[in-house]
């Protein structure tokens, strides 16, 4: 991989303050875990993501750039890339399935399959770069980490030999700027960034669910539930951070609020019960149309939430697939998702359910 230069001094301070509750030999990684990594086995896919929203400005995004290097349905190494942002003005979305060029190996970071989406990680955290011409967007965006980098997602099962052998979450603040249309939207937010790397089949994921929320340093949560189609299996893992301390619960129980097309949602719940026994119990709240990708067989349904938990208003995120249908039902249209690309403008809640709009009609007869 090529040779970078970031400072370990201040990601090394911040994983030595890590302590785990409920899970022992925990893995810590390490700053070169950040980056992208060496292929090393088939269906190799290495990707970043972020989530974030911010409730005082009413703006949010979905970003994710995946280099996948040997997938068997292609000619050669691609990379899936899309970015959704949302503001008051309304809705700018990339969608790209491109090449993967050698110009998108950035010796910090991910190119997207052409210059309208990068992400790059310097001595103060990561920033996202978007630029769609076509649309009128554009962002900066800088997400700083609240805490160390460790793996939650479990070290053995269907979950880590299927989906995801590798996978770093870490939650933080947003800052920057967007521009759609002409129009200059500030962004200090909150959300959720990963890095996944590793062996992927992604005809395994009958279904799944991810949730996160994220009030500040001192508390946030994420979560997964996935239904592996071969063994018939789900597994539910996630832990709630308080400070640099994870907590990694005895049981977690994950709700969706689902329309009736099966796909996009209103929100949902989740509820954890910590070692100690504590109870917490979290409502997540829909602040965006659900963003929906269709991702090779997989139909991903990505949506911005307002949290709560305990008398506090955080940002969350609510990530959904249904593919009973096994990758033979491309999605049209929705009830609270945007399937296609580009600029959608901004629709009042209440006039949603009308002609001449993106989404489905609900009748009443």
């Amino acid at each position: 991989m090529p040779e970078h230069n970031l400072e370990e001094k201040q990601m090394n301070k911040m994983t030595d303050r890590l302590k785990f509750v409920g899970r022992d030999n925990v893995k810590i990684y390490t700053e070169a875990d950040f980056l992208r990594q060496q292929p090393k086995g088939p269906q190799w896919q290495d990707s970043a993501w972020l989530n974030w929203w911010d409730d005082k400005h009413k703006v949010g995004g979905i970003h994710r750039i995946g280099h996948e290097y040997n997938n068997p349905d292609c000619k050669g190494p691609m990379v899936a890339a899309w970015s959704s942002l949302a503001t008051p003005k309304g809705v700018g979305r990339q969608v790209r399935y491109l090449p993967l060029r050698e110009e998108d190996k950035l010796p910090n970071g991910w190119g997207g399959g052409d210059d309208s989406c990068k992400v790059e990680f310097d001595n103060d955290g990561s920033v996202w770069s978007i630029n769609d011409e076509a649309s009128g967007v554009s962002a900066k965006l800088r997400f700083t980490d609240f805490h160390g980098a460790f793996r939650g997602f479990p070290s053995s099962g269907r979950t880590s030999e299927d989906i995801a052998p590798d996978h770093i979450d870490v939650t933080g603040r947003v800052t920057g700027t967007i521009t759609m249309q002409g129009e200059t939207f500030e962004a200090d937010g909150l959300g959720v960034r990963d890095h996944g790397w590793g062996h992927r089949d992604y005809d395994r994921m009958r279904s799944h669910r991810y949730m996160s929320g994220t009030f500040g340093p001192d508390f946030s949560f994420v979560s997964w539930a996935v239904h592996n189609a071969v063994s018939d299996t789900i597994e539910i893992f996630g832990w709630v951070m308080k400070g640099d301390t994870a907590i990694f619960p005895t049981d977690i129980d994950m709700v969706t609020y689902t329309e009736i097309d099966s796909s996009s949602t209103r929100g949902g719940r989740i509820r954890y019960v910590l070692p100690d026994g504590e109870v917490i119990e979290s409502e997540l709240i829909a602040a965006a149309p659900g963003f929906q990708n269709y991702f090779h067989n997989m139909p991903c349904l990505n949506t911005l939430c307002v949290a709560t938990c305990n008398g506090r208003t955080g940002a969350g995120m609510l990530e959904s697939s249904m593919n009973f249908h096994g990758g033979h039902r491309v999605p049209t249209r929705m009830q609270r998702g945007l399937v296609g690309a580009g600029f959608f403008p901004a629709i009042p809640e209440g006039q949603w359910n009308r002609e001449g709009t993106p989404f489905i009609i609900k009748r009443t007869i």
